[in-house]
Parts: structure tokens; C-alpha cells; sequence
């Protein structure tokens, strides 16, 4: 079958291409592709994680978000860490006593990744389910010559009241064991096999979720080994797990219907950006020019506030979604940056981590799928001995205190700036678009939407253009643009800070792929702050 597909690992692609090549759907090939970053991309991503995904399918007219987030465990309490706190990192993140939100048993919530997979394989799939978990089974095995962003990722010493994953990957001898050799971090041009994760995965072709979650042999090694440690996660964490899918949150910008997730996850404040820039008509202004510039971070400044105030699990609190994304707010808050009103956000220190990943395709039968997935920031470093797979440390992000919406509580999922998109021209998806990086994700994919329909971008010119990202406090610009922008972005009373490179990955890696409405021609564009890799099969 004819298809695209961008993702950040060019390690991981070619399962996507195996599965087009076989016949497979882009659902397809986007499965095989996220099996196959957790062994390419093992700090970002693995069974023993959590995201989201959006699902466009053509045959049926089905169109579905599927959240598989990390849910805290049930023996968690709202006030288990209060008396821990040294102190607020970045945006989402703590610090506690003994980093033990970050590093470690108790840092792991329920992870949702296998189910979310096999939800979406029998539902929309062509492909048998083993046969998906195949290219993943083999790169596992056979191993992969360790790229240089891999080993500097590896190598990343503690900073800022965060773990450094050379810290993270000693905590645990199961861990030391697979990821290090000795200790010493993962090094540049070796070769690096995952034989036990090999074994797993061929647990999971078999069984399917049943393997974890059903009492399943995995299942058991996993909580067996939680007791001894004194992890959080018991039997009933498994079996209680459920998906969480709907219809996604829906925005009209300029023509086009946008498509984003709902609540924890960060759509809905795409929606509501994109509505606050349709309002101040910034169509009508030259791309990366100052006022541009202005208008954008203004803009998603004053998203950052509503995201502080409301977003929260949905499950244990009301989200006013509706209001958020209605046309009313955003004239509010367009009148209010017209005005030159100068708004924050409150207690933020500096940015967030990004290990997280994603892939985004198309297909010539008009399927879309975006899935974005991650282990957290970066990730809990445990390895349960002989399944050779990483978890997550997602309790990281809850806040340690009671009263806010993102507060911790049994069986809540935690806040996120993931937020698969996807754009509809006449009821068919024109533009999919996903990205790693924490709560650069939604900014990211912002900006490459706002590429694709005001200023007439390709999939690849979408996101390699430069970027602001602004949550309040600051604004963040990409070398190329800072230049030209700053001094007029200091007379508005706005602080700059220049990144540190022309294609600079804090800003997030994008990955979008796109489809001409008249030709039907697919075309994929993978970040360049990045690896990237990318499949065209026609």
C-alpha cells in the first residue's frame, strides 16, 4: 500500500516500511513503528509506557483519540510526598526528597502502551498482530550500531534538580545490566542488543495484552518484582487498567477542522491558541516578522495561563473544554494582547524535558494515525530482571500538593503536552502532525500547523521553520528568528532568551506528514533539530 511516515528514529522506520510493503495500513505501519522505537529509542519509549494517539480511519469514517496514559497506582494517597517537596523544576516537575518521583519503584505509574496498540491494530489494522511485533522482535535481537544522540542521551549527568540518565541507568542492577557496560554509559559505533526485551516482545505477539494485564506471566514477573522493591503497583492496577477513547476536540480554524486530544492531554490548547491568532488575523502578517512574533507568543502565553488554572484528569475534575476552545474566550484574550495587556503565568521556573517520541502517516486509502508516546522525563530507570525493558517515572509530574487540578491522587492520570493532530479539508485529513517534548509538543505542533494553512508550507518546510514557544514569564526563539525580533519583543516588555542553536530539538521535534486535496500526493517531513527518518512507499 502506498504510504508516508516520519518518526524521530531512523532505526525504527523500516518497520513501518516492512508493514506498507506487506499490504499493511498506515495504522499498521504506525504500530510497527512504535514497537520499534522502544528498542531504538529505549530512554523514550517502551511497553512499560504511556501516551496518546489519534486515529483517523478512512474505511469506516471512524475518528477516535485513544489516551493511554500512565495512571498512578491505588495505593498512592494525595498526600504522600507533601512533607518531601525541596522544590518546584520545571513547569510540571518537583523535586523530592531522594528524587524518589523521579528515579526508582515509586516513581512508575500503570502503563497503557501494549493495550492502546492492540486496541488500535484490531480495530483499524489489516495485518495480523504477531506480525507487527516482528521488525521490533529482530532489531532487539540483532541489535543496532548506537547512534551519537543516543549515547549523549545515556550520558546526561544530573542538572537543575533533575536525574541524569547516567544516574538513572545505575539505580537498578536489572538496569545496569541491559543499558550500561558496567556502569559506563552506552558509547557511539557499538553494537547494542536487547535480547531479553526480544524475548518480551515475543510474550506479546503471542498473548497480546493478556501477557500483563490478565495475570499473564509478564504480568507476574512484573508485580513479583514490584513487592520486593517496594514498588506501588499491585495486580489490581493491571487489571483495572482501561483506555480512555473518544472523539476528539474539534476547532474550525480558517476553513479547516482541527482534531486534537481532550484533557489531561494538551489539543484543546491547541484549539484555543489557534483561535485567539484566527482573531488578531495573523494570516495577514509576513511569517517571522516582529508583529508575527508578538502575535505567537502572546498568544500562547495566554494559553499557559488557562493550562495552569484548569487542565487537569478529567475523571476527577471538571475541564471547561467548551469555553476554552469557544470563539467568546478567544476574543477575551485577542482584545487583551491587542491592548498590549502583559500576562503570566504563575511559578514556572525554566522549560521541561523532552524524552518522548512519536510517529505520524498517511495512506493512499486516506488513513491517518499520530501516535505520541514516552517513559516521562526520562524515565524511572527500572527494569524488572529478564524482561530487559524500561518503565516509566510519570508520577514525576503530578503535583505533590492537594487542591490543584493536577494534584496526585489513586488511579489519575497526570498532565501532558502531548497532542497528536490531525487537520481535515472536507472531511478528509489533509495535515498529521506530532511531536516529542514535553509541553514544546503543543507549541511545536502549533507552529507547524499555522505553517501549513497561513503560510502555504510543505510537510517539511512546516517544520523546519523556525519557532517561538512561550508558557509564560519568557519567550523562547530560535536562533534564526531572535535577530530580527528581539529588540521589538523588548520594547513590548517582553524577556527573550535566545536558544542555543539555529535547529535547536528544545523547541521539539516535529513530524508531520501532509496530503495535497487536489493530487491526493502524500508527503512527509521529519524535524531536522532531529535524526529523523522517514518511509514513502508507493
Amino acid at each position: 500500500m502506498a504510504g508516508v511516515l516520519v518518526c524521530p528514529q531512523p532505526e525504527a522506520v523500516n518497520a513501518g516500511r516492512i508493514m506498507l510493503e506487506q499490504g499493511g495500513n498506515a495504522i499498521d505501519a504506525a504500530i510497527a513503528t512504535a514497537f520499534a522505537q522502544g528498542v531504538a529509542d529505549p530512554i523514550m519509549t517502551s511497553v512499560g509506557g504511556n501516551g496518546t494517539m489519534q486515529i483517523f480511519h478512512a474505511e469506516s469514517g471512524q475518528h477516535i483519540v485513544i489516551d493511554f496514559y500512565g495512571k498512578a497506582p491505588l495505593k498512592a494517597t494525595p498526600d504522600m510526598w507533601t512533607d518531601k517537596v525541596i522544590g518546584r523544576l520545571r513547569a510540571d516537575f518537583w523535586e523530592l526528597e531522594g528524587h524518589i518521583n523521579q528515579v526508582g519503584y515509586l516513581a512508575v505509574t500503570t502503563p497503557g502502551t501494549v493495550l492502546a496498540l492492540y486496541e488500535a491494530s484490531q480495530r483499524f489494522g489489516k495485518l495480523p498482530w504477531n506480525e507487527l511485533l516482528q521488525p521490533a522482535i529482530e532489531l532487539a535481537a540483532k541489535g543496532f550500531i548506537v547512534p551519537a544522540e543516543l549515547s549523549e542521551t545515556m550520558s546526561r549527568p544530573d542538572k537543575d534538580g533533575l536525574s541524569g540518565v547516567a544516574t538513572i541507568m545505575r539505580a537498578v542492577p536489572a538496569a545496569k545490566k541491559v543499558f550500561t557496560n558496567d556502569g559506563t554509559p552506552l558509547q557511539t559505533g557499538e553494537l547494542f542488543q536487547m535480547k531479553d526485551y526480544s524475548e518480551t516482545l515475543k510474550i506479546i505477539a503471542k498473548q497480546g495484552p493478556a501477557a500483563i494485564y490478565k495475570g499473564g506471566e509478564l504480568g507476574q514477573a512484573i508485580i513479583e518484582d514490584f513487592k520486593k522493591n517496594g514498588g506501588l503497583l499491585t495486580e489490581k492496577d493491571f487489571e483495572s487498567y482501561q483506555l480512555s477513547i473518544y472523539e476528539p476536540v474539534r476547532g474550525n480554524y480558517r476553513g479547516y477542522e482541527v482534531c486534537g486530544n481532550g484533557p489531561p492531554g494538551s489539543g484543546m490548547q491547541i484549539i484555543e491558541t489557534l483561535n485567539i491568532l484566527e482573531n488578531l488575523n495573523l494570516q495577514n502578517v509576513q511569517f517571522g516578522s516582529p508583529e508575527y512574533s508578538y502575535m505567537m507568543a502572546m498568544a500562547q502565553r495566554a494559553g499557559f495561563v488557562d493550562r495552569d488554572k484548569y487542565l487537569g484528569d478529567p475523571d476527577f475534575q471538571d475541564v471547561p473544554v467548551e469555553q476554552l476552545i469557544s470563539t467568546e474566550h478567544a476574543n477575551n484574550w485577542a482584545e487583551k494582547i491587542r491592548n498590549e495587556e502583559l500576562f503570566d503565568v504563575e511559578g514556572l521556573a525554566v522549560p521541561e524535558s523532552k524524552e518522548t517520541t512519536t510517529v505520524s502517516a498517511m495512506d493512499s486509502d486516506g488513513n491517518a494515525l499520530a501516535i505520541t508516546h514516552t517513559l516521562g522525563s526520562p524515565c524511572s530507570g527500572v527494569v524488572v530482571e529478564g524482561l530487559g525493558f524500561i518503565f516509566n517515572n510519570s508520577m514525576h509530574v503530578f503535583q505533590p500538593y492537594t487542591g490543584h487540578p493536577n494534584s496526585l491522587a489513586p488511579g489519575k492520570s497526570r498532565t501532558t503536552g502531548m497532542s497528536p493532530t490531525l487537520v481535515l479539508k472536507d472531511k478528509k485529513p489533509v495535515f498529521v502532525t506530532s511531536a516529542p517534548g514535553a509541553v514544546k509538543i503543543l507549541t511545536g505542533n502549533l507552529n507547524a500547523i499555522v505553517n501549513f494553512i497561513d503560510y502555504g508550507m510543505t510537510a517539511t518546510e512546516a517544520v523546519a521553520a523556525p519557532r517561538i514557544h512561550s508558557e509564560g514569564g519568557w519567550v523562547d526563539v530560535e536562533t534564526r528568528l531572535y535577530y530580527q525580533v528581539h529588540n521589538y519583543l523588548e520594547e513590548k516588555g517582553l524577556k527573550i532568551v535566545k536558544s542555543e542553536k539555529s535547529y535547536d530539538p528544545f523547541f521539539s521535534l516535529v513530524h508531520a506528514v501532509s496530503r495535497d486535496p487536489k493530487s491526493n500526493v502524500l508527503s512527509g517531513g521529519a524535524d531536522p533539530r532531529g535524526r529523523g527518518g522517514w518511509v514513502d512507499v508507493q
